[in-house]
């Protein structure tokens, strides 16, 4: 034995050194550290008797203050016998400190039992009343990332209640009464301290243990990430808000969590009062708004990062555990592609499956949105911009789409919709569905289901009336025709939005329906009779029979959940009557010039209206039609004398690029007539502006402002001489209607005014 000296913060011996000798604490403190585990020595405990039995130091051991030991050369138990043989008075000594420092670690490992228990239970059945409040509110529980791993705490095993109570009473003993009981009997003595030191490690093994368990789980119910249970329930509280749900349960749960938090002393100050201060300063009564003080912005969750969108959306749609095992792993294959355009067969298989899926969730999406009260951004953004995988788009992007699902009422105008705005729209029976690729309705179509023996003549009548069948007709004809058009790039079309496709920032690329109206207001206030369509007026009750009056019927635009270039009239009207609305697809997000798009569109809009107001006679001149005289002109240009050999040419040239499509032709032209013809640009051949004006006419200034220009004073003439005619007629039927006890309607009011602009 001697006398040793250690100064202060001075670390004399190290964790996995061999044990070298036991130091008894005459003077100071000495801190015993290790990874999961540290505690005081004070004056009397013995260094190096827990790990006696190992062989080497378990912890590191650093002086708290200027330190006296004294110090035993020892290495094995063997070492024992020579202390207690050389000074038996140490028997008593060294178990007392065994019994000391054996009652000290296993209560410490109690502690730690105790708190293990504590957390595990109070993390349990949290996240179980988390579960519950999602199922009651009727929202999306989002599963916590780390519960698959969260084992439980029975599994690491513990020390029975007698042997802490033993080595209570044992410590409790004098010094005197356990040189008495040990006879300073080395045996005895060596018995004692080893047993006790058997004790200790065991409970060193379980405090490890424990303290770990504690340390790699309580950042599971509160830390910054959004994935803590505190930032979950904290989430929920706000959807439940915006619903208009009581959320009184949630928030007393979340104090409970506050509480257990604080009294845990789990958790640094800073950290509780960073993610509390969150919480604590929350409006939940606010409501949010939007961009304009006149209108509400959707309600929506705050973004947060680390969402699983794809797994959400799944979920949502209640797609088949499989398949969405199968989708899964499809769609990673494809972004593992080295050339996701490629157009190769094993490719395409691949996009067809992708895609064939896609409709497939969308339709049980769809449908399950109508059952619920709250709809997840993700889903929002699945629906409206064919996003699924944040990987896909990439995390700036995902941002943007989040937070313009939470706009969509950009979007929504009398006459704009979005593809989940219109598909509710025809699920609720507010519009009938569109026709299909083989221009056939959705009467036809039973009919046709019928003749082929899909269905019987019984279930025609209840199929007519059934709004979800005539849902279903709309996704697989429709939408799935159009959105792949629109899209652009047909050969390469795949429904799940990419991040190639996105040029620049989304929120510039958004199809609003402001955007759209004005791109649309725009080409009317040109050429102002685009959509007025002659209807048949009635009144017998004020003799009159059968009058013909114009009526405007602007399109419905709808915006398919693409990325895409191109725009497409998909029907001019919606049905056998004329005064139906036209359907005008766009993609939603677009780099393309917007107005460019809605002048093609209604360049198409304009012929395809004919066609079918003229029926079979569409290009029959003896029916003077724009239609017919369009296809005159352009079959037999080059035996028309009014055009210069160089007009010719251009024909031949435009036909080549249209591919001898008339209509086409016949767009790019008036394309010219709305862009540059009004402005007094000259781009058209004398024969083309012809037909066109006196089919598509100016609105009154743009006349008034041409009227001087020789190329157009003689057609402008004309057209007000028939203009006028027109408009003496309806003023005296007006005048005799009037005589007669007849009210002048809004619609009459509208008819006149067509005559005036």
């Amino acid at each position: 034995m001697e006398t040793v000296k250690v100064s202060k913060g001075r670390n004399f011996l190290k964790k996995g050194d061999k044990i070298k000798g036991l130091f008894i604490i005459l003077q100071g403190s000495v801190r015993a550290v290790s990874e999961n585990d540290e505690y005081n020595m004070e004056p009397g405990s013995i260094i190096g008797l827990p790990e006696s039995l190992s062989g080497s130091y378990g912890y590191d051991y650093v002086a708290n203050a200027d330190c006296v030991f004294y110090a035993f050369p020892y290495r094995t138990v063997e070492d024992y016998k020579k202390i207690f043989t050389e000074e038996e008075k140490y028997v008593a000594v060294f178990a007392m400190g065994a019994m000391h420092q054996a009652n000290m670690l296993i209560r410490r490992y109690s502690i730690f039992y105790k708190k293990a228990q504590e957390y595990d239970k109070f993390f349990t059945g949290s996240y179980e009343a988390y579960q519950k409040f999602c199922d009651e509110y009727k929202l999306p529980e989002k599963s916590h990332p780390g519960i698959a791993s969260f084992g439980t705490v029975a599994m690491g095993g513990k020390i029975e209640p007698w042997v802490l109570e033993y080595y209570e009473k044992m410590s409790g003993l004098s010094l005197k009464v356990m040189d008495q009981q040990l006879a300073r009997d080395y045996v005895l003595g060596i018995g004692a301290i080893s047993n006790a030191v058997c004790w200790m490690g065991k409970s060193m093994e379980l405090i490890a243990i424990w303290k770990g368990y504690l340390k790699e789980n309580k950042d599971m119910l509160l830390s910054k990430s959004p994935d803590s249970l505190f930032s979950m329930y904290f989430e929920l509280a706000k959807k439940a808000a915006f619903t208009g749900a009581d959320i009184t349960p949630v928030r007393q749960k979340i104090s409970e969590l506050m509480d257990f938090a604080k009294k845990s002393g789990f958790y640094s100050e800073q950290l509780m009062q960073t993610v509390f201060a969150e919480y604590e300063g929350y409006d939940f009564s606010r409501v949010m708004q939007a961009e304009s003080d006149d209108s509400q912005q959707e309600q929506t969750e705050p973004y947060e990062e680390g969402i699983d969108y794809l797994g959400q959306i799944l979920e949502y749609s209640g797609y088949e555990e499989k398949k969405a095992k199968s989708f899964v792993a499809a769609l990673q294959e494809y972004k593992n592609l080295p050339d996701i355009l490629a157009t190769t067969d094993d490719v395409r298989k691949l996009r067809r499956k992708l895609t064939d899926d896609f409709y497939e969730i969308y339709e049980l999406a769809f449908f399950h949105s109508l059952e619920m009260s709250y709809m997840p951004t993700s889903v929002k953004m699945f629906l409206n911009f064919g996003f699924m995988d944040e990987e896909m788009v990439g995390k700036e992007n995902t941002r943007s789409l989040f937070e313009l699902a939470g706009r969509m009422n950009r979007c929504k105008a009398d006459n704009v919709f979005t593809i989940y705005q219109w598909l509710l729209s025809v699920y609720q029976g507010k519009n009938e569905p569109s026709r299909n690729e083989f221009d056939m309705d959705y009467t036809g179509y039973l009919n046709e289901q019928k003749k082929t023996g899909k269905i019987t003549a019984a279930q025609v009548p209840i199929l007519a009336k059934d709004n979800r069948s005539k849902l279903q007709f709309e996704i697989q004809n429709m939408f799935v025709s159009t959105n792949r058009a629109t899209y652009g790039k047909i050969s390469t079309f795949c429904p799940i939005l990419y991040k190639d496709d996105i040029i620049g920032a989304p929120e510039n690329m958004l199809v609003s329906a402001e955007k759209a109206n004005n791109a649309l207001n725009e080409i009317r206030n040109i050429d102002f009779s685009l959509f007025y369509r002659e209807v048949g007026f009635s009144d017998p009750e004020h003799e009159v029979n059968m009058e013909m009056i114009q009526k405007e019927v602007i399109p419905y635009i709808i915006l398919m959940p693409n990325a895409g270039s191109k725009a497409m009239m998909w029907q001019e009207t919606a049905g056998i009557k004329k005064d139906t609305q036209a359907r005008v697809i766009f993609p939603i997000l677009t780099v393309t010039d917007v107005g460019e798009m809605m002048v093609e569109v209604c360049g198409r809009f304009r012929w395809e209206m004919c066609r079918k107001i003229q029926g079979v006679r569409w290009n029959d001149v003896t029916e003077a039609s724009l239609t017919s005289e369009y296809s005159d002109y352009i079959q037999y240009y080059r035996k028309n004398h009014d055009l210069s050999a160089d007009a010719k040419e251009k024909v031949k040239n435009a036909l080549y690029k249209s591919k001898n499509n008339y209509r086409e032709v016949f767009v790019k032209d008036y394309q010219s007539w709305i862009r540059y013809e009004s402005k007094g640009s000259f781009r058209l051949n004398k024969v083309a502006r012809d037909i066109i004006f006196r089919y598509c006419p100016f609105n009154k200034k743009i006349r008034a402002d041409l009227k001087a220009n020789p190329m157009y004073r003689e057609m402008f003439e004309k057209y007000e001489i028939l203009k006028d005619r027109k408009a003496r007629h309806m003023l005296l039927w007006y005048d005799r209607y009037q005589k007669k006890g007849g009210v002048i309607t809004e619609e009459l009011q509208a008819n006149k005014d067509f005559y005036n602009m």
